[in-house]
C-alpha cells in the first residue's frame, strides 16, 4: 500500500508538469467534474452507499448480509474450522481474514456516505424536490452511522472521519468509543427528523424513521443508555408501522420478503448476478445453494429451546436416529426447528426432495455439532449459488419489541410490576406458541425479568446475529474462561451424543475488542492495537 501511495505521488507530479497537454476531462470514466451534478447522480450516490452492505458474487468478504456469523462468537454457534474461522474459536491475531473484512466493508460504506454528504448540497432540486434530497441526506447519515455502530461495536475506539480526505489526511488516529457514539447520534437525528414513516412501491427497501429509531435503540443500548434505549424503542412499537406476522417461520421466506415485522432489510434478486450470499455459506450441500455449512449450532443453544410437550408423540423414521435423540430435541418451543436443522428433522433440498436429517444430506458431517442452519437459507429449489433472491433482514420488530422490554426492566428496580415490559416480551412468546406460558403482571423481580429476557432473546434472535452484542454487554461471553461447545455425533451409521466437547473456545478479558487488523496499521502508523493482541 506504501508502495502505491509513492506511485500515486509520482504520477500527480507528472500530470503537474503536463498540465497544458493534460487540461481536460477523462473520456473513459466518470470524475467529480463530471458526477454530482442532477438529482440523478444523486440518486446513483446514494444506491452506492446502500450497496456497501452487501457482498455479492464470490468475494465472500464479510459484510452486513453476513451478520448471522457473529453468533459464532457466542455459546450459540460454533462456524468452520481452520484459516478465517479461527476467530469464532477465540484463536485468532490482527491478520485474521475476518478481522479485516469487517473492518474494511464498514470503512467502504463510510468513504460513500462521506463522498454523498459532502456533494449533495451542491446539487440543485427543483424547488419541489426538496423533500426528496432532504430524504436522501437522510438516508445517508442513517447508513453512516450504521456502519460506525458496526465498527465501534466490535473494535472500540476507530478512527472517526466524517469527510473525503487526502492522502496526508488520511493517517488519523483512533477516536474515542464516546466520541463515535455521539457522531452517530448526530447522524441518527438527522435522519430522524428527515426520513418517512413508510414507503411505497419500489422505495420499500429505503430506510425509514423506524430503521433510524431502531439503530438508536441498539447504540444507546452500547452506551448503556437504557432510558434512552427503552424511549426510542417505544416509539417503534407505537408507530404503530410494525406488526409481528403470526406463524415465526413466515418471517424469512423469501417469498414474503418486506412483511410487515421488517423495519429494514438488505435487499437482493436473483438470477441477474445481483443475488446474497449468505444462503451459499449457511445452507448444506444438499440445498440449492450447494452451501457450505459455516454455522453449526450447539447443544447449549437447544437447551434454551423450552420443553412445552413432555411427553411428545413421535414417530423414529430412521433407527440409526437414538431414541433419547428424538427425546432431546422432540416437544420443545417451535422456533427451535425452525432456527436449526437437527438430527431427525426434515428438510427439504434440491428438486424439491424432503429429506430426514442428517442421513438425507449430502455432507452432513460438514457441521461439527451435527447441527446446521434453517433459518434464513432457501430450503428445495428457490435460487443458485452466490445468487440467492433471499433479503437479509437487519430489524424487525421482535428484536424491537425484547431490546425495549430489557432496556425498561434496567431503569426499574424491585418486583417489577410495569405492565408495558410483559405486554413485550408476552407479545413475542405468544406468536411462538400458545402453549408457551405468559408471565403475569408483578410477579417477576427484576434479575428474574432480565433472565427471561435474555432467555427469550436467544430463542428469537438466533442466527442472525445480534446475541453477539447482547452477549457482549451481558459478560456472556467468558463463562468460565470459554466456553464449550457440545453437539451430536455419528459413530459409523449410528447418531447420538457427542460424549466431550468438540472444542473449548477461547475468551479473554481482552477479547471483548476485536484487533486492528494489522494490515491497515502498516498503512497507517497511527493506529494503535487494542489491549492483549501483538503490536
Amino acid at each position: 500500500m506504501r508502495i502505491k501511495i509513492l506511485i500515486f505521488t509520482a504520477l500527480v507530479m507528472l500530470f503537474a508538469a503536463c498540465e497544458d497537454a493534460l487540461d481536460k476531462q477523462p473520456l473513459d470514466k466518470i470524475s467529480e467534474a463530471t458526477f454530482w451534478l442532477s438529482p440523478a447522480d444523486a440518486e446513483a450516490g446514494i444506491q452506492a452507499c446502500y450497496d456497501a452492505l452487501q457482498c455479492v458474487g464470490t468475494s465472500k468478504n464479510l459484510s452486513y448480509e453476513l451478520w448471522g456469523l457473529m453468533d459464532c462468537f457466542t455459546p450459540v454457534a460454533h462456524a468452520r474450522d481452520g484459516g478465517r474461522f479461527q476467530i469464532a474459536s477465540g484463536t485468532f491475531d490482527p491478520n485474521n481474514a475476518v478481522v479485516l473484512e469487517v473492518w474494511s466493508s464498514a470503512y467502504r460504506g463510510i468513504v460513500r456516505c462521506n463522498d454523498f454528504l459532502m456533494h449533495i448540497d451542491d446539487i440543485p432540486f427543483a424547488d419541489n424536490e426538496a423533500g426528496r434530497k432532504s430524504r436522501m441526506k437522510g438516508e445517508a447519515s442513517f447508513l453512516r452511522a450504521l456502519y460506525y455502530y458496526q465498527l465501534t461495536m466490535i473494535f472500540g475506539d476507530v478512527p472517526l472521519i466524517l469527510e473525503i480526505q487526502s492522502v496526508s489526511e488520511s493517517m488519523v488516529e483512533r477516536t474515542p468509543q464516546a466520541q463515535v457514539i455521539e457522531a452517530i447520534y448526530d447522524d441518527l437525528d438527522v435522519a430522524i427528523n428527515s426520513l418517512p414513516e413508510t414507503y411505497s412501491g419500489s422505495d420499500i427497501a429505503r430506510a425509514s424513521k423506524g430503521a433510524a429509531l431502531t439503530l438508536k435503540t441498539k447504540v444507546q443500548l452500547l452506551a448503556e443508555d437504557f432510558a434512552g434505549a427503552a424511549a426510542s424503542a417505544k416509539q417503534v412499537i407505537d408507530s404503530n408501522v410494525y406488526t409481528l406476522l403470526p406463524n415465526f417461520s413466515d418471517v424469512f421466506n423469501w417469498q414474503n420478503e418486506n412483511n410487515s415485522e421488517v423495519i429494514f432489510d438488505i435487499q437482493f434478486i436473483s438470477f441477474v448476478k445481483d443475488g446474497a450470499t449468505f444462503d451459499k455459506m449457511y445452507a448444506t450441500r444438499a440445498h440449492s445453494a450447494w452451501g457450505w455449512t459455516w454455522i453449526h449450532p450447539s447443544l447449549w443453544l437447544v437447551d434454551k429451546f423450552e420443553k412445552i410437550e413432555e411427553n411428545p408423540e413421535y414417530t423414529i423414521e430412521d433407527n440409526r436416529i437414538q431414541p433419547e435423540v428424538y427425546d432431546y430435541f422432540e416437544g420443545r418451543d417451535p422456533r427451535l426447528d425452525w432456527t436449526i436443522i437437527r438430527p431427525g428433522a426434515h428438510t427439504v433440498v434440491e428438486k424439491n426432495i424432503d429429506v430426514l436429517y442428517p442421513y438425507g444430506v449430502t455432507g452432513y458431517t460438514h457441521s461439527r455439532t451435527g447441527m446446521t442452519v434453517r433459518k434464513t437459507i432457501i430450503e428445495g429449489d428457490g435460487g443458485i449459488a452466490y445468487d440467492s433472491p433471499n433479503n437479509w433482514i437487519l430489524f424487525r420488530l421482535a428484536d424491537v419489541l425484547l431490546m425495549y422490554a430489557e432496556a425498561k426492566t434496567e431503569t426499574l428496580s424491585g418486583t417489577i410490576a410495569d405492565a408495558s415490559v410483559y405486554d413485550a416480551i408476552n407479545e413475542v412468546r405468544a406468536r411462538a406458541s400458545d402453549k408457551l406460558p405468559l408471565y403475569e403482571v408483578g410477579t417477576l423481580t427484576k434479575e428474574e425479568m432480565l433472565e427471561n429476557i435474555r432467555n427469550e432473546s436467544i430463542r428469537e434472535l438466533a442466527m442472525e446475529g445480534w446475541l453477539y452484542p447482547r452477549f457482549k454487554r451481558w459478560d456472556w461471553l467468558k463463562l468460565n474462561d470459554g466456553f464449550k461447545v457440545m453437539g451430536m455425533k455419528t459413530n459409523g451409521d449410528i447418531c447420538t451424543f457427542a460424549d466431550s466437547p468438540i472444542l473449548t473456545c477461547q475468551y479473554f478479558d481482552y477479547h471483548k475488542w476485536w484487533p486492528i487488523p494489522q494490515s491497515e496499521r502498516d498503512i497507517n502508523p497511527n493506529l494503535t492495537q487494542n489491549t492483549g493482541y501483538p503490536e
